[in-house]
């Protein structure tokens, strides 16, 4: 990301990041990485409700005019009184970029509860943990057969396995028979554990895995 960055800004690209997949999970420089806009999901690694998103937007973009024309994203819409003199200034500042109807009472506490939860556990901390455990977990899939991606090419909170080309049954279905919930992606199934994920967990998804890749 540091070197897209770098290009991006030779070339007077504008650099974009959907960081969904890992914001969260592992470190993040914004100061090294320099994008334009960042955007993330938070339902997955930021541990959010559904409808909950980040926009991150770089500085030389806060006065530019946003994508969505919300009544909400103007100087005046704090001030219910005067909502029919309507205002054609933007909200300062990336506010601007607010999406529309952001007043979500039940959704805004569990992403700040969240938000809590990470900071309390720490980010280096948490994509170390998740290490730990899916090194033990691609270590035994190793010895099954299954082809995994090397470790440099590959984020340490998740990764995918190649299933074992003899296996012809329902990966996925057979697992969840067993209480064990994991995705396929064409023919790779992908693992992606966090910090509930305990020693009886992965015992349970290790021997389950070596009873189906033996039968």
């Amino acid at each position: 990301m540091v070197a897209v960055g770098k290009v991006c800004r030779e070339y007077d690209c504008v650099f974009v990041i959907d960081a969904t997949q890992t914001l969260g999970a592992m470190p993040f420089s914004i100061e090294e990485i320099q994008p334009d806009f960042l955007v993330s999901a938070g339902y997955k690694w930021l541990l959010s409700p559904y409808g909950f998103s980040l926009l991150y937007v770089s500085e030389q973009w806060r006065n530019a005019r946003p994508l969505e024309e919300t009544w909400l994203a103007r100087d005046n819409a704090e001030d219910f009184t005067a909502l029919v003199k309507y205002s054609n200034n933007y909200m300062a500042g990336s506010r601007r970029f607010d999406v529309g109807e952001k007043c979500t009472s039940n959704i805004l506490p569990g992403a700040i509860a969240a938000f809590e939860q990470i900071k309390d556990w720490g980010i280096p901390q948490i994509a170390e943990t998740l290490s730990l455990i899916n090194k033990r977990i691609d270590s035994h899939l190793e010895e099954l057969g299954f082809l995994l991606p090397n470790d440099s090419l590959r984020c340490p909170h998740m990764f995918g396995a190649l299933i074992l080309p003899h296996y012809k049954d329902n990966l996925v279905s057979e697992l969840k028979a067993e209480n064990i919930y994991i995705s396929q992606r064409g023919n790779s199934i992908r693992f992606a554990p966090h910090l509930h994920i305990n020693d009886n967990n992965i015992d349970k998804l290790l021997e389950t895995l070596t009873k189906l890749m033996k039968k």
